[in-house]
């Protein structure tokens, strides 16, 4: 049995991702024939179950001046159709202009997207359909210097430790745009002096991706943080390592091989040839390559052709990354800073 009525049964989720928010669902229904009622009538579903009737409108306008609802009983007669998100301007709010993007709490695609990850853990790894696999293999070629790659499997993964811990890194960042006056970062491309091509690869490529959403969601990232889409090439212990417990950062027990050309911290390129060159082959022939959410927020620009020192200055700078562009040549590297700047969501395997 479904109830279709409106605001009243819609709560939102106190304490939680979704405070202030709520949700309905805009839905096609089919009622055939109704059986009208303006009271409560406890055999309501008997007279449809014998045939009688195809479902309820319980019209209590008409009796008590509050709302009518409809009764469905076969959910055949339903199709969710659209996910309303909104908040109520009740008890004299007013709209307000609002910088910070509405975001999913989880992104739309995941198998885990109906669960809170704060209160109901999950750490899956899932192989993808062969669609997104397609769509990893277009983003793969079409951010690679030299030969192109031929991707044989992607597994995603859903880790809700690690995906709280990165938007909390989010979160917190946003507040202390907003304690500074700040709305947002300075991209990359107006780091380099090139306004009009020196995008992330992998974002200009995801503007003209239609399907994009099924497998990125980039609707659910944060430009403003300069949130950017980069590969980390590894081998296969460490894909499988910061898979499960995330980027160890400078911590001990490394699950990242870090870098040292611009300092320490855990190395990114939006160019899969250059993560491709940190990926040995394993004996069966493969390479592990991860395509990871990266918040990389404010940028220290380089364009020394190496500075180990790179990291001290830009932490120094307060700053939350490092974006190194040796000799204004390339490939360009990203250097993030803590494990809370990363997820690792796709591990992707390539012929060697």
């Amino acid at each position: 049995m479904m109830y279709f009525l409106a605001d009243e049964y819609a709560p939102d989720e106190p304490g939680g991702h979704y405070e202030g928010t709520h949700a309905l669902l805009l839905c096609r229904e089919c009622l055939g024939k109704f059986y009208y009622v303006t009271d409560r009538d406890s055999g309501a579903k008997q007279k449809v179950e014998s045939g009688e009737f195809d479902s309820t409108v319980g019209d209590r306008s008409a009796a008590v001046n509050t709302y009518r609802e409809i009764v469905l009983y076969d959910p055949d007669q339903v199709y969710p159709e659209y996910l309303i998100l909104y908040d109520r301007l009740d008890g004299g709010k007013t709209v307000e202009a609002n910088d910070t993007p509405f975001h999913l709490q989880l992104p739309v695609y995941w198998v885990n997207v109906h669960r809170n990850p704060i209160v109901d853990s999950f750490s899956v790894h899932y192989t993808v359909r062969e669609k997104v696999k397609e769509l990893i293999q277009r983003l793969a070629s079409g951010t690679c210097s030299g030969s192109k790659p031929v991707v044989q499997d992607v597994r995603r993964v859903e880790d809700s430790e690690l995906w709280n811990r990165y938007v909390a890194f989010k979160a917190g960042l946003h507040q202390r745009l907003r304690s500074t006056g700040e709305t947002r970062c300075l991209a990359p491309n107006e780091l380099d002096g090139k306004p009009d091509s020196g995008h992330a690869l992998t974002s200009k490529l995801l503007e003209d991706e239609l399907d994009a959403e099924e497998a990125v969601s980039t609707e659910n990232m944060d430009f403003a943080l300069n949130e950017l889409l980069l590969w980390h090439g590894t081998d296969a212990d460490s894909a499988t390592a910061i898979a499960e417990s995330g980027f160890l950062i400078g911590g001990a027990g490394n699950a990242v091989k870090n870098g040292r050309r611009f300092g320490e911290g855990a190395y990114f390129a939006e160019d899969f040839g250059q993560s491709r060159a940190y990926a040995p082959a394993s004996s069966a022939g493969v390479r592990y390559i991860l395509l990871c959410r990266t918040v990389c927020g404010h940028i220290w620009y380089t364009e020394k052709s190496s500075d180990t020192n790179a990291q001290k200055a830009a932490k120094k700078s307060l700053k939350h990354s490092v974006l190194a562009n040796p000799d204004r040549k390339g490939p360009r590297e990203y250097i993030l800073f803590e494990d809370a700047q990363v997820y690792p969501e796709y591990i992707v395997q390539l012929a060697a």
